[in-house]
């Protein structure tokens, strides 16, 4: 009875189909749709949010251990220092080193708790910086044996330009893709930390420690 009296209702007013199909399907299919986008923007911009948060802490974890390894150049400034003109007895070396450890450990746990997100190139040339670190620790405590005492500012010397070439590298490849730090970046001062222990040690030093460095890698002591 009920499918009559529609059948009846559609063939008198032909016209109905129409108003029900835009009056209440149409708007139906618009809200759906417009949900629909709406979903899709949020996890686009969810998305999006997620990257630059990320890029974000990437860049925040950058400046720390870049930050950290740029104090212990510094701290290699200071051992330095501390080796040259007074190093004439046998606890000199000793106590410079127990000074320099000190301060450069507070450092290690700021580098090791932000490289999670580090490339591997970054990684690799912290590596390097710290190979150098390790080298320069190794031939100062074979200088104290063999007493060698004026040699071992010369050893600081060099291994404070091998560890501002990997600070450079390191620096270098945080600012390779950024532009905003492109307009910043001047490459003179980046240079000068090439020279933070001074002028080169005279030529008579320079060519004993050469010597007696080439005779500890030939006993694999380095």
């Amino acid at each position: 009875m009920d499918s009559d009296i529609l059948k009846l209702i559609v063939e008198k007013n032909p016209g109905i189909i129409n108003v029900i199909l835009t009056g209440l399907f149409l708007p139906l299919g618009i809200l759906w749709l417009t949900n629909r986008n709406t979903r899709k923007l949020k996890e686009i911009e969810k998305g999006l949010e997620l990257k630059y948060k990320a890029k974000d802490d990437i860049r925040e974890q950058e400046k720390k251990v870049y930050s950290a390894l740029s104090k212990i150049l510094f701290d290699v400034q200071q051992l330095h220092v501390a080796l040259s003109g007074t190093c004439i007895d046998t606890s000199c070396i000793v106590d410079a080193l127990k000074k320099f450890d000190l301060s450069v450990s507070r450092c290690h746990e700021e580098i090791s708790n932000n490289m999670l997100y580090l490339s591997s190139e970054a990684i690799n040339l912290i590596y390097q910086f710290y190979n150098s670190l390790g080298s320069l620790k190794i031939q100062l405590q074979e200088f104290d044996k063999q007493k060698e005492y004026s040699l071992a500012n010369v050893t600081v010397y060099y291994t404070s330009q091998e560890l501002a070439n990997s600070l450079i590298e390191i620096q270098d490849l945080f600012i390779s893709q950024r532009s905003d730090l492109k307009l910043q970046f001047d490459k003179t001062k980046q240079e000068m930390m090439r020279y933070c222990c001074g002028k080169e040690p005279p030529k008579e030093l320079k060519e004993k420690y050469e010597q007696l460095r080439s005779a500890m890698i030939n006993e694999r002591i380095i």
